[in-house]
């Protein structure tokens, strides 16, 4: 089974826990459980992070009231989808030198 479909049947089944940092960021960012469902449910796999000793990270990109937004989360062998930060997407700004 392809690991997009692996995250969502965990959110389906509810088998989500979120990181202290991840409900900190999406507070920062004004996003609710809700929304975060529906990119992890709708959105794309974007990216994997395999370069973490506790197991491959994965980026999910979905769209919040038009603006992109990514989960990063890790699959437990538990079962249990983490999620371990939430953020959306900022464009660089070309004119700005940081």
């Amino acid at each position: 089974m392809s690991t997009i479909k692996n995250i969502r049947r965990a959110v389906q089944a509810r088998k989500v826990e979120f990181t202290d940092h991840a409900l900190e960021e999406m507070d920062n960012d004004a996003l609710n459980l809700e929304q975060v469902q529906t990119v992890l449910l709708h959105g794309a796999l974007y990216r994997e992070h395999d370069d973490d000793p506790r197991g491959i990270r994965y980026v999910v990109r979905g769209a919040v009231d038009d603006e992109d937004v990514d989960v990063v989360c890790r699959l437990m062998s538990s079962g249990i989808l983490k999620i371990i930060t939430v953020y959306v997407v900022k464009e660089l700004d070309e004119n700005n030198d940081e």
